[in-house]
């Protein structure tokens, strides 16, 4: 068995103990604080359904120009759907503008070899981008159409990033921590190191982000995402951040994939008990803990 693996089961038995002694100690205490948790949700859903609904409106005349732009530049639909992982492990469709050629997903093998990261897609300087296709990605504009996923609830204005239905293992994804919330336009992870092409940071991001979830730290991710929208940070890949050497075995790539190497306890430093430290740089992790209200900003 490996070390990871190992680290995987010790971390699972630590979660256990700590919510049945949680549960134990206070069960009222609990219940109140899944009432207060539920209240918050509500109002986060009611802000998606608004704030869906008006950003549809106001985009509008920018989609129906990109949509246009698409269909000049290269043959194909303006819109792409995706497949997606959604909320507690059910698939649905996600909605984006078309930024590469009409077929790309069935020429995903003969680029294979240029792909940077590990449990997703990342291929720097991708041929298969349209012109057209590498503007949209550079200041985000192919996500507009996740507006009409957002207000019929499949998605949220700020959540974790969903994962194409090929990254993770079909089973047990009800019981994943990261997809007991919807997934977002925007997240942590989109405003933090993006351009990471290690799976492992973006599950920390996601779990960071499902265990000190709050009304503000999502209004703190809106607000960060202005900036990374308009100085056109998109689309980028870090080519000198490669995946981890750790994860060098299908079991330990499974286990990631499945985010059960951070099963939910956060560190106070940041760190996610049971995952290799690899993968963040001390300005993403401050950044990140900053936002989330973990550390104080100086």
């Amino acid at each position: 068995m490996s070390l990871a693996l190992r680290r995987v089961e010790a971390s699972d038995r630590q979660v256990s103990m700590a919510e049945s002694q949680a549960l134990t100690a206070d069960p009222g205490s609990a219940a109140l604080s899944r009432r207060g948790a539920e209240a918050a949700l509500g109002v986060k859903r009611s802000l998606d359904i608004t704030m869906g609904l008006a950003l549809g409106l106001v985009a509008l005349p920018i989609m129906l120009l990109i949509a246009a732009a698409i269909r000049l530049d290269s043959p194909g639909p303006a819109l792409f759907r995706a497949k997606r992982i959604g909320r507690h492990g059910k698939p649905f469709s996600m909605y984006k503008f078309r930024t590469m050629v009409h077929g790309a997903e069935e020429r995903l093998h003969e680029f294979a070899h240029l792909n940077l990261a590990s449990g997703m897609v990342k291929i720097p300087d991708d041929p298969r981008v349209t012109r057209t296709g590498k503007w949209l990605r550079r200041f985000s504009l192919d996500e507009l159409p996740q507006v009409y996923n957002i207000i019929t609830g499949h998605m949220s204005l700020v959540g974790p990033r969903p994962h194409d239905v090929h990254d993770l293992p079909p089973d047990g994804l009800e019981h994943e921590p990261r997809l007991g919330m919807r997934p977002g336009l925007t997240g942590l992870w989109q405003v933090s190191a993006r351009s990471d092409p290690n799976l492992e940071s973006r599950i920390r991001f996601d779990l960071l982000y499902v265990n000190q979830w709050s009304l503000l730290l999502d209004a703190k991710i809106l607000a960060k995402t202005f900036p990374v929208v308009v100085l056109a940070k998109g689309g980028r890949v870090d080519a000198t951040r490669m995946p981890v050497a750790a994860l060098d075995s299908s079991t330990d790539q499974d286990q990631v994939g499945r985010g059960r190497l951070t099963p939910g306890l956060v560190q106070s430093n940041g760190a996610t008990q049971g995952l290799p430290s690899s993968g963040f740089t001390s300005r993403m992790e401050i950044e990140a803990e900053t936002l989330t209200g973990l550390v104080t900003a100086d």
